[in-house]
C-alpha cells in the first residue's frame, strides 16, 4: 500500500512540475515597442523527460524504478525581419556618354589612338568636319573633352572601336584619355588646306 501512495505522490509531483512548463496556446512573447512585419509564429516541439527513482523497503525488500516521459509542446513567435536598412550610394555621372562603336566617316578626318599617345596629336580641320578615333591601342582608351570650346566623350573604347565627332564652329578643341592620360588638340579654322 505504501509503494502505491509513493508512487501516486511522485505522480503528482510531477504532473504539477509539468504543467508549470507548459505554456498555454495563444500566448506569445511579444518585444514591448517594437512592431516588426512579416512576423510569423514558429512551433517548437521538445521532449521533457522526467526521470524519478523510487526505493521502498517494505518487509519484502523490493526497488521500484518508474520513468515517465512527456512531451511539451512550446508555440514561441519568431520575428523573421527586423527592418534591417541599407544605405545606397547613388552616383550621379556627368560627361560621361555610352556611344557605341562608330566606322570611319568618308571624307573625315582619323586620329588613331595608340599605346604612345594619339597620333595625330595635333589636328587641323575646317568647320564641319567629322573626326574619327579609332583605338588602336592595346587597352580600352576614351576620348573626352577637357577644354571650355566643346563637349563630347566617347565613352569606353575597347581595341578595335571608333567614335566620331562633327566639331562646327571654329575654336581650338583639347581632349585626352580618361584611361591613359593621353591629350590631344583639334584645331577648327576656316584657313586649312586639304
Amino acid at each position: 500500500m505504501k509503494n502505491i501512495f509513493g508512487i501516486l505522490a511522485l505522480m503528482v509531483i510531477a504532473s504539477i512540475m509539468i504543467a508549470g512548463c507548459v505554456q498555454p496556446a495563444g500566448n506569445q512573447t511579444v518585444t514591448p515597442g517594437t512592431t516588426t512585419p512579416g512576423v510569423t509564429e514558429t512551433p517548437m516541439a521538445t521532449t521533457t523527460p522526467v526521470t524519478t527513482e523510487t526505493s521502498a523497503a517494505t518487509e519484502t525488500p523490493a526497488a521500484t524504478t518508474t520513468t515517465m516521459s512527456t512531451e511539451t509542446p512550446m508555440a514561441a513567435a519568431t520575428p523573421m525581419g527586423t527592418g534591417t536598412t541599407i544605405a545606397t550610394t547613388t552616383t550621379s555621372a556627368t560627361n560621361v556618354t555610352e556611344t557605341p562603336p562608330a566606322p570611319p566617316v568618308a571624307g573625315g578626318e582619323t586620329v588613331s589612338i595608340t599605346d604612345n599617345g594619339f597620333v595625330p596629336q595635333t589636328l587641323a580641320v575646317s568647320p564641319g568636319t567629322t573626326v574619327t578615333w579609332t583605338n588602336d591601342a592595346a587597352t580600352n582608351e576614351t576620348v573626352s573633352a577637357t577644354g571650355a570650346a566643346g563637349f563630347f566623350n566617347s565613352g569606353m573604347l575597347q581595341p578595335g572601336d571608333s567614335y566620331n565627332y562633327t566639331f562646327s564652329t571654329e575654336d581650338n578643341y583639347t581632349y585626352q584619355s580618361q584611361e591613359s592620360g593621353f591629350v590631344g588638340t583639334i584645331i577648327v579654322t576656316s584657313n586649312t588646306t586639304s
